[in-house]
């Protein structure tokens, strides 16, 4: 029973609470999709560069908030690397007879790595700022699943007697974490040789105290499912951790320039000696295996059978650390006019944990401002996770009062996207 309880509670976390990459989402990042290093001011600047709140141009007081402050709107992700509205309307939902060319064309659509969610919800609980000054409180998950391509292939074309289907490339990767950052940002125009080049110039730093809430990973998985004539095989091993209860934390460093009136950049290195030790409360090893034989004549109990053979080794275990992944953002703003400005950034993640990828990220934004109070932002990204990324947003941005939304469509453009992003906020500014 204390098993089923804790599988459950691991479960429950990773659904209610799934975000992406540490990356601390805003309806202005998204919209402007991610080149928001050097846009991020007062509380927003968690995960985007501290070094921010030395620069002019900060709210004296700023509190960000989704619905009522301390209830937030959650910033809402689903994505996928394969499928597409596109797809499911031309060749799932046609109603014809799929033929052998037409589930080859199919199965092809599928990458060899197989299908990967990344369901993502993040949900800041307090984002504050004075002067320069910011502190912040959230949840958040990180994380995959993956199906792999050999289920397709039974999907379409089932299994030829005696050839094995292999599942060994499953994967489950999920870290539920709360987190409570605080930053500052220093003023360093004094410095000879770069008052000299630039306007202003400004360091900063935040530490985040990280609270590990979840934890749930395969390390080693071997999976494989045989039909015979008078027989079905099921053989496997499967081995992983989980864990509830952790304590960690994660330094993020900056510098930012205002180079003159029209040109600025940004540079950060977050999420730095980031790691979570999960030590609190309950961890395992989870140890599965199975080595089952079913007559054909008794298919009917398939069920019955896996329950009776699934054998479970799983074991408490010491306490065992997983990494929160650190990435590097350089961003440079230019304003063309006085109500348009373009800005890119480019993204360095220095690991493949959980939902980043070591290929680059690369962002370009242009926001335009037909009336003060109205801003319309656009974004093209390329690389990363997404690979492909596009967004538009605007808001009512009032001298005290901002309410600002962001949508962005990943892998493709309207029918041809593979996932969507939705998020909404509101902030008060002084």
């Amino acid at each position: 029973m204390q098993k089923k309880i804790f599988t459950i509670t691991l479960i429950i976390l990773g659904l209610i609470t799934t975000n992406f990459a540490q990356l601390y989402i805003t309806p202005r990042s998204l919209s402007l999709a991610d080149a928001y290093t050097t846009q991020a001011r007062g509380a927003e600047v968690f995960g985007w560069n501290p070094a921010n709140l030395g620069l002019s141009g900060n709210p004296k007081f700023s509190l960000d908030y989704g619905i009522i402050p301390l209830v937030p709107f959650p910033m809402l992700q689903l994505s996928n690397n394969s499928i597409s509205p596109n797809l499911l309307y031309n060749h799932f939902f046609t109603g014809k007879y799929l033929d052998t060319k037409d589930k080859e064309e199919l199965l092809n659509y599928f990458p060899d790595n197989g299908l990967v969610f990344n369901p993502l919800v993040q949900m800041r609980l307090l984002n504050l700022s004075i002067k320069s000054w910011a502190i912040t409180l959230g949840i958040e998950v990180t994380g995959k699943v993956v199906a792999p391509k050999e289920l397709f292939h039974f999907a379409f074309f089932g299994n030829e007697f005696g050839e094995p289907i292999d599942l060994s490339k499953t994967d489950l990767q999920l870290q539920s974490v709360a987190t409570v950052g605080l930053a500052h940002g220093w003023q360093m125009n004094n410095i000879p040789f770069i008052k000299d080049h630039v306007e202003q110039f400004a360091v900063g730093m935040s530490a985040k105290a990280l609270l590990g809430l979840g934890y749930a990973g395969f390390e080693d998985l071997t999976a494989k499912l045989t039909t015979y004539t008078d027989k079905v095989v099921a053989q496997g091993n499967l081995f992983g951790k989980a864990g509830i209860g952790g304590v960690g934390f994660a330094l993020d460093l900056g510098a930012a320039a205002q180079i003159n009136k029209r040109l600025s950049a940004g540079l950060a290195l977050n999420n730095l000696f980031g790691f979570i030790n999960w030590d609190l409360g309950p961890a395992k090893v989870i140890h599965f295996s199975i080595d089952l034989e079913i007559p054909s004549d008794q298919l009917e109990k398939a069920d019955s059978l896996l329950e009776a053979s699934l054998r479970d080794t799983s074991y408490g275990s010491g306490a065992f650390t997983t990494n929160y992944p650190a990435y590097l953002l350089l961003g440079g703003e230019y304003r063309v006019f006085d109500n348009l400005k373009v800005m890119a950034s480019y993204r360095q993640a220095f690991s493949r944990d959980f939902a980043m990828d070591v290929v680059p990220m690369l962002s370009t934004a242009v926001e335009y401002r037909p009336l003060n109070w109205l801003p319309l932002r656009f974004g093209l990204a390329f690389g990363g996770n997404e690979r492909f990324k596009w967004s538009f947003g605007s808001g009512l941005n009032f001298n005290h009062w901002r309410l600002d939304w962001g949508f962005a469509q990943i892998g493709g453009f309207f029918n041809h996207g593979t996932g969507l992003a939705f998020c909404l906020n509101q902030s008060l500014v002084f």
